[in-house]
Parts: C-alpha cells; sequence; structure tokens
C-alpha cells in the first residue's frame, strides 16, 4: 500500500482518481474495509454522499473504472459513394 506515516507511527493511505481522488484514509481502516477477490482487493467507499470502487494496483488505492465494452471499429475512410 502507498502510505505516508505521521509522527505518531499511524499509517495513511490516498486514494487516486475518480470520485474521492485524494481523499486519505488510515491503512488499518482501509484494511479492515478492504475485499479480496482472488489476487485483486477492493474497497467501495462512501465520503459524503460521493461513492467510489477503488482497486489495490502495485501498492496504490486507484479508481476502478468500470470496463466498458470495446467501441466497434471506426475506420477513417470516406463512405464509399453510388455508382
Amino acid at each position: 500500500m502507498d502510505h505516508d506515516t505521521t509522527p505518531s507511527g499511524e499509517g495513511f493511505v490516498t486514494l487516486y482518481a475518480g470520485p474521492l481522488d485524494g481523499l486519505v484514509l488510515t491503512a488499518a481502516h482501509l484494511d479492515r474495509m478492504a475485499q479480496d477477490h482472488g489476487s485483486e482487493r477492493y474497497c467501495l467507499l462512501t465520503n459524503r454522499g460521493v461513492t467510489g470502487l477503488y482497486q489495490e494496483v502495485d501498492g496504490r488505492w486507484v479508481y476502478a473504472t468500470p470496463h466498458l465494452p470495446a467501441a466497434p471499429d471506426q475506420s477513417t475512410d470516406q463512405p464509399e459513394e453510388p455508382a
């Protein structure tokens, strides 16, 4: 996890991207709320009415963007003119 420490020694974690970008939580609090799904860790958080799903990636908690279906291939060619 991406931890900052205070003089008291308690670790903090910062959320990156998404609706809760920059929110800082204690590492212990986030660890209690996180859920493991196989090799991935997720945490659904709400702060002041704003909700975001975050995923631990390479030790940092980042917004888990929705996986959208791939857009159909759009060519830049002009449409064929009728003969």
